[in-house]
């Protein structure tokens, strides 16, 4: 039964098609409560699944197909029926947002199942409907079921969401243009205003202006002595780690990192201090080289060690992620955990279906909004 369920849930996050719908009966009834209108574009709503009738199930997939021109999902959570449940997740998969949940106890209360959560893009009345569902008992049999829809002001109201163990396909690293050596951005006080996008020319009308300026609001990154941004130049080694420091609140550093290469007046000195005092960073090469360009897999080894380097639902699928990603031999092995991890939780996504590119390197605009999304789900 759990490797029938484990399969499954490794569908839904590499994007497999699901199995179809069971047969329809009356006894338990799935409603999808959806606005009565959709706001304005740049505005966010919630859809909701809820089960009524409920006989108990131990696994669930639910497919919610949406128009993706007028609106997009953002995040898919778990609702108060399937709270703790094991889960993944894919709010952009090719025929809508996906949602997988296995539970080694039987699930038998009404409800909300799971809660999708949507950004306007053009407003009007997009079609949002469930077109794949599939309840199993623990013995893999289907539940029966109906559909009904409902409009509701707020269908978000009252309904408890949990955070899901997994969601793919979120945050993408795309390898970009090696660009040449950049001034070093200005270091700024704790006390120091953090400039707004605004204050960066260059980062108006990019794709990573709303990451970029949360990320400036909560003081991960400075501008250049210019005022740019920079939001396509690759970020350096030791830029990371200052940018993980000021992460972290920039603790006090009493002592300084051993490396030759990190001069001890250095803008990045106490972050690489703090970092390697921490456990997060090592040596490379003959110091720490922080001047050479992050890549994928540095960067999300050094996050996943401030994340705590534990290790949860990715290790079941290690096998089959080593199959699925043509490169993953390019994976060093003190990175491949890191890399699972990330991959998994959704904080990065595959370059292509079959790639993971761990030695590509990482843009300022990309770390932006990896880090700010990191931490909107710790909150």
């Amino acid at each position: 039964m759990w490797n029938r369920i484990s399969a499954w849930l490794l569908a839904v996050v590499l994007a497999v098609p699901m199995i179809g719908s069971p047969v329809l009966a009356a006894s338990t009834s799935l409603m999808v409560k959806t606005p009565a209108t959709i706001p304005r574009a740049g505005e966010t709503f919630s859809v909701t699944v809820d089960v009524t009738g409920n006989p108990g199930f131990n696994s669930l997939g639910l497919t919610l197909s949406y128009d993706k021109t007028a609106v997009e999902c953002t995040r898919v959570s778990l609702g108060d029926v399937t709270a703790g449940a094991v889960s993944a997740t894919n709010p952009s998969a090719s025929d809508g947002a996906r949602v997988g949940i296995a539970s080694t106890t039987t699930l038998v209360s009404d409800g909300a199942l799971a809660v999708f959560r949507f950004r306007s893009l053009s407003g009007g009345d997009p079609k949002i409907e469930l077109t794949k569902a599939e309840l199993s008992d623990a013995n893999s049999v289907e539940v029966p079921y109906t559909v009904t829809t409902q409009k509701a002001e707020d269908p978000s109201k009252d309904v408890k969401e949990t955070a899901p163990m997994a969601t793919a396909g979120q945050s993408e690293l795309v390898v970009s243009p090696r660009i040449e050596e950049q001034s070093k951005p200005v270091e700024q006080s704790a006390e120091t205003q953090v400039q707004s996008v605004a204050a960066f020319p260059d980062a108006v009308g990019h794709w990573g202006a709303e990451w970029i300026a949360k990320a400036a609001e909560r003081g991960l990154f400075d501008g250049y002595p210019d005022g740019s941004f920079h939001p396509d130049a690759q970020i350096s080694r030791g830029d990371y780690v200052l940018v993980l420091y000021r992460m972290a609140g920039e603790p006090k550093v009493t002592e300084t990192a051993p490396f030759a290469d990190v001069a001890p007046d250095a803008y990045y000195a106490k972050a690489v201090a703090w970092a390697y005092s921490e456990g997060y960073v090592e040596g490379k090469g003959a110091g720490f080289a922080p001047k050479d360009s992050l890549t994928r897999q540095e960067a999300m080894k050094i996050l996943f060690g401030i994340a705590g380097s534990r290790t949860g639902m990715e290790a079941m699928f290690t096998a089959s992620y080593d199959a699925t990603f043509t490169d993953s031999g390019s994976i060093a092995d003190w990175a491949k955990l890191a890399m699972y991890w990330a991959y998994y939780e959704g904080i990065i996504s595959g370059t292509s279906k079959t790639t993971l590119a761990p030695d590509a390197t990482a843009t300022r605009a990309q770390l932006a909004k990896i880090l700010v999304g990191y931490l909107e789900k710790q909150t």
